[in-house]
């Protein structure tokens, strides 16, 4: 169950993995276009001419061959390592290790494509600047707005909806007391969600100024937003990054205890689950 959570974390590592299960369609279909789906997403947000199109087709088209050449058997191997741990006797050390292992999956591929993005955007006319950053403060803008439309109480619910509801997925059906183990790591849980909106808008404002500046370089420019685009940690506070920590170690905890109270027939759902995406990946790297 622990390692099951730590699926979780892998599979939301890299935008790929994440929009294969987050689409109706088969993971390898979905996998094998995400040059046109990409092309969607990015339409949200900016218009592209016929070169930067071309460009941005080109830059997704060798992202995802060095990807699925490298970074899809590093994934399935990290399921397979999850799946041996779980199964074996652990501790929140070894369990600790392997989910920050995990989230250095979204990081590698930050380190991959983050020169070719920044290329694009130095590409992108006034205007085109102009129209990226204004989609993008709307996003964040819309997101605060949700947020705060609802209470502390109101969130802290909808997340034990939501973990109440993941969980199940794993297990097929929880007991009282593994219930109670999860009711009772929500309420410790604590909400950052307005730290990441804090976060998000510092690195827009960061991007704002880098394209307002017009003293810079070509190269200049290229490397100040690279940055940008790779190094997410420089942009959280000491707050967001403290909070994430505390809540790293309540969700390591979680599942250590989860693990010692599984039956055999739930043991052998969250078995199960890891099989399937195993198989899952067979099919995107063979396809």
């Amino acid at each position: 169950m622990l390692n099951n959570l730590k699926t979780k974390k892998v599979i939301n590592a890299c935008f790929a993995i994440s929009m294969v299960f987050l689409c109706s369609c088969s993971a390898s279909f979905t996998y094998n276009n995400l040059s046109w789906l990409s092309s969607f997403w990015v339409d949200d947000y900016i218009d592209l001419n016929k070169t930067q199109n071309k460009q941005l087709k080109q830059i997704i088209n060798t992202t995802q061959a060095w990807h699925r050449s490298t970074q899809l058997p590093a994934y399935k191997q990290d399921i397979q390592n999850i799946k041996s741990l779980f199964n074996s006797t652990l501790s929140t050390e070894q369990l600790k290790k392997q989910v920050v292992f995990a989230k250095k999956h979204w990081q590698n591929l930050l380190e991959y494509a983050h020169m070719p993005l920044a290329e694009l955007g130095a590409s992108l006319s006034s205007e085109q600047r102009g129209e990226l950053l204004s989609n993008i403060q709307k996003q964040i803008d819309e997101e605060r707005e949700e947020f705060n439309e609802q209470t502390p109480l109101e969130r802290k619910n909808d997340r034990l909806e939501e973990q109440i509801e993941y969980y199940e997925k794993w297990v097929d059906e929880l007991t009282n007391d593994q219930k109670a183990l999860i009711i009772t790591a929500n309420e410790q849980h604590k909400d950052s969600k307005s730290l990441w909106l804090e976060y998000k808008q510092n690195r827009l404002n960061v991007a704002i100024e880098i394209f307002k500046n017009k003293n810079l370089t070509q190269n200049e420019l290229i490397a100040q937003l690279s940055t940008v685009i790779k190094e997410r940690e420089r942009y959280m506070s000491e707050a967001l990054l403290k909070t994430n920590e505390e809540n790293l170690n309540l969700y390591i905890n979680l599942l250590y205890q989860l693990n010692t109270t599984l039956s055999d027939k739930q043991r052998q759902s969250v078995n199960d689950q890891f099989d399937e995406l195993i198989d899952t990946l067979n099919d995107i790297i063979q396809s």
